[in-house]
């Protein structure tokens, strides 16, 4: 749909590759590389962004659920698509017949996955997922191996993986990643013991990548790392990374205001003296927060110009000075222009959040254009 308004996110492509080229540096060529697109690629755009990274050999996409699964089986992405939780029990015959990969952790949704599999004459694959410590989803560590006994007796699955998900991979000063890690080889030994085999056992996210190589097993999950930055501010700096987004828009209208003007809601702000303010069509319905109300900052001109007063739901307001400063010209919320530079750490440290946070929340009415 066409967007009609000149606030755009600028994804670059060519960036994208290059930080999967760069990902893959850190791994042995027998480890594969699963590439999280699930919340539209942390809102570059999941369709654009699995293609590039089948172009550069990504041999999974994970995703959060069937809806983004099938956006992607839409868009003709054939690589195995990995659902990171379990969905809805509704769900299992459209899964099968779009060839996603589920993860499972209960017998009752293994059964069900079987009993419709046979029904249809196919075979459902299955990722099982083992919760060593981050005590969101997955069979407790200490069920598993009874859990995964169950399962490879049940007719039509193939039981392709096995994963646990790190809570602190990015504290190298943590001992809970090694505990965490620990758990998990203790089961996956048990599981030869009984004499059953896995092919893919996975844990490592960007973060454990990075800090704990000796995680990488089979697979790694690579999300914030393929969009240029790393888990926290500083982490990844021995990789060439490409920040991928630039959050931009154009300058809607200026005017000139004397001394003691209040700015926007609340009237927080007040002029200090006549200056320029200039309003951009931008707010935080487009994932401008109204957190950097008065705090953050914008670029135009190669300048840095501060937000003043509240961000309010669809346009901001920027203290621009005398500079010359007009109606259409760029302005850049992340991103580079010229030698400034405002990334999405900068702003989730002034909006005390993550960078995940700062790009998954630029909303959808914010067209996304691709630079390939």
């Amino acid at each position: 749909m066409e967007p009609f308004r000149p606030t755009c996110a600028e994804i670059d492509l060519r960036k994208l590759k290059h930080n999967i080229r760069e990902i893959k540096k850190k791994l042995s060529p027998a480890t594969k590389l699963m590439a999280i697109v699930k919340a539209d690629a942390y809102g570059h755009g999941a369709v654009e962004v699995a293609k590039a990274a089948e172009q550069e050999r990504a041999d999974y996409f994970g995703v959060a659920s069937l809806g983004e699964a099938l956006e992607l089986r839409a868009a003709s992405i054939r690589s195995p698509v990995l659902i990171l939780s379990e969905p809805p029990h509704a769900y299992v015959e459209r899964l099968i017949d779009a060839d996603i990969t589920l993860t499972v952790y209960t017998i009752a949704l293994a059964r069900l996955l079987s009993d419709t599999a046979k029904q249809k004459g196919k075979r459902a694959k299955l990722h099982i997922k083992v919760d060593t410590g981050m005590g969101r989803v997955g069979v407790r560590e200490d069920k598993a191996v009874p859990l995964v006994k169950k399962i490879a007796c049940l007719p039509n699955l193939d039981i392709e993986g096995i994963f646990t998900h790190f809570s602190k991979a990015d504290d190298l000063l943590s001992d809970l990643t090694m505990y965490q890690f620990d758990k998990f080889q203790h089961v996956l030994g048990e599981l030869r013991f009984e004499g059953i085999r896995i092919p893919i056992a996975h844990a490592a996210n960007s973060a454990a990548l990075l800090n704990f190589p000796n995680t990488h097993l089979d697979l790694v999950r690579i999300g914030i790392l393929m969009y240029g930055l790393g888990p926290v501010e500083g982490m990844g700096r021995d990789l060439e990374l490409k920040p991928v987004l630039t959050f931009r828009t154009q300058v809607l209208y200026v005017k000139e205001v004397p001394s003691g003007v209040p700015i926007s809601y609340g009237a927080t702000f007040l002029t200090k003296s006549r200056t320029h303010i200039a309003t951009l069509p931008v707010g935080y319905a487009d994932g401008l927060s109204r957190g950097l109300s008065n705090k953050g900052e914008v670029i135009m001109g190669g300048k840095r110009f501060p937000i003043i007063g509240n961000v309010t739901m669809d346009m901001t307001m920027v203290d621009v000075g005398d500079q010359k400063i007009e109606i259409g010209d760029d302005a850049v919320i992340i991103g580079e222009q010229a030698n400034e530079e405002i990334s999405a750490n900068e702003i989730a440290r002034l909006d005390d959040t993550i960078n995940y946070e700062v790009l998954c929340g630029i909303g959808k009415r914010v067209a996304r254009t691709y630079l390939t």
